[in-house]
């Protein structure tokens, strides 16, 4: 392959972006914003045997891409102040798309301001009060099922993530409707979100398929997140969730309460973060472990093994050292597949002087599964994360594995998605045994997560 290189002279010299290899197969217009659409897994798989930093164009816009570890924990820790969440795609979520200033989407004073308010209801030691709300939903799920049924499992899944969500974070239970209404709308958003960051703004007034889906999922949600913020203002005298919490509290700049359309904002943002990634990372753990029946049955031993000592649930779940190598591989093979950050400071990167306003990217789906990184990143191997294998995941150079972030922006809720994992693996895998109907071609659906195509399974009782 023949790397293409830009002959304009650079404007700024000392940044070297001249210099930098360019992306290959990039259309007039448009860039390379159709192989993203089209093929984004291998596209961005073929960018780190270009260099360490890789031009892309998504339109007009440039995106340098960063393919080496340590270059992304430069911009995500050690040297984070110099660059902000933002950029090509961020930018369209943050002004239009989603929220205006959710957590998921701040920076800055603000950013801190916010998690300080809300890291307390989902505090690592505080996910304990919640594990039984998630053993009873699953369980409703779990009687709801008949020996030898087919059932979607990502459609199932999606429904009890919701309900754990809705029970734990929003003090409220979902009707029947509204938690139909999240379970459809929150993939039809994800599954389009690469298509609508990456369109024009000109042309969002045509109808266009993918806006149309974007624009009707988006509006029902936002009635749902309406209802239940009315609906739990008219009880404030429950507390200790999530919602509680907004509704409560007082702005540190203002003293006064936080204005609805600030709860709004966060509440649409903790429903994207605490349903689409624990959901599409559940599928992908039945989907891998129906693929790895030798995990499955350790993970199977061991779950059996700590139930037989009947301890509470949340110190259940804490003992099960396998079970959580073999997620934490899943993870590994299924994260989000790219983000893309702004510089606010000059920053060296490999020796590159990057100036102000240069957007970084970086793809966590293909650096976690980089051959240089893990031998054999294609297979589930839990045991690559012991601490004293030979071939330890465990000694990675840091930015190899981020499947919850790194740095100041690291996911909030990341012992409550753990928790909600454990539950749904040691309520559902003694009772059933889960294999995939036959001749079904499961494929990861581009988009921000990659989420499986379907997951039709059939639950047979143990």
């Amino acid at each position: 392959m023949t790397l293409r290189r830009t002959t304009r002279p650079a404007t700024n010299p000392p940044t070297q972006l001249a210099g930098l290899p360019v992306a290959p197969d990039a259309k007039p217009f448009i860039g390379h914003t159709w192989s993203l659409l089209r093929r984004p897994f291998a596209f961005l798989d073929a960018l780190g045997s270009l260099g360490d930093i890789v031009r892309m164009n998504i339109g007009k816009t440039s995106v340098y891409m960063l393919t080496r570890p340590e270059l992304v924990h430069s911009i995500l820790v050690t040297e984070a102040r110099k660059v902000q969440r933002g950029g090509v795609f961020f930018d369209r979520v943050r002004n239009d798309l989603v929220t205006q200033k959710g957590l998921g989407t701040a920076e800055g004073r603000f950013h801190l301001q916010r998690r300080r308010l809300m890291q307390p209801a989902l505090h690592r030691n505080n996910v304990g009060v919640y594990v039984d709300l998630m053993r009873t939903n699953t369980r409703e799920l779990s009687a709801s099922w008949a020996d030898g049924q087919v059932v979607e499992l990502d459609r199932a899944v999606y429904g009890v993530i919701t309900e754990n969500t809705a029970d734990s974070m929003f003090g409220i239970g979902l009707s029947a409707e509204m938690s139909s209404t999240v379970r459809w709308a929150m993939p039809v958003l994800t599954d389009n979100f690469m298509v609508r960051m990456q369109t024009p703004k000109a042309l969002e007034r045509f109808p266009l398929p993918a806006s149309r889906r974007f624009d009707h999922a988006l509006r029902e949600l936002g009635k749902v997140t309406n209802k239940v913020i009315e609906r739990r203002l008219a009880d404030l005298d429950a507390d200790g969730d999530l919602l509680g919490m907004l509704l409560t509290t007082t702005d540190p700049d203002t003293g006064e309460p936080l204005a609805v359309e600030q709860v709004y904002d966060e509440i649409i943002s903790a429903l994207f973060a605490g349903i689409v990634t624990t959901a599409t990372t559940l599928s992908w753990v039945f989907y891998e472990l129906d693929r790895w029946p030798d995990v499955q049955d350790r993970v199977l031993e061991e779950i059996r093994t700590v139930l037989d000592k009947d301890l509470p649930l949340d110190e259940a779940i804490n003992q099960l050292d396998y079970t959580r190598r073999a997620v934490t591989e899943v993870l590994r093979l299924h994260p989000i597949l790219m983000f893309v950050r702004r510089v606010v400071e000059p920053i060296e990167l490999g020796g590159v002087t990057l100036p102000v306003g240069t957007q970084l990217g970086y793809s966590p789906y293909t650096l976690h599964r980089d051959a240089r990184l893990y031998p054999e990143p294609m297979r589930l191997d839990p045991d690559r994360w012991l601490t004293d294998g030979a071939n330890s995941a465990t000694s990675l150079p840091p930015g190899a594995f981020m499947p919850f972030g790194q740095g100041r922006h690291r996911c909030i809720g990341e012992f409550f998605a753990w928790a909600e994992i454990l539950v749904a693996l040691v309520e559902l895998l003694p009772r059933w045994k889960l294999d995939l109907v036959p001749d079904q071609e499961v494929r990861a659906l581009n988009g921000v997560l990659p989420r499986p195509s379907s997951l039709r399974m059939t639950v047979t009782a143990r």
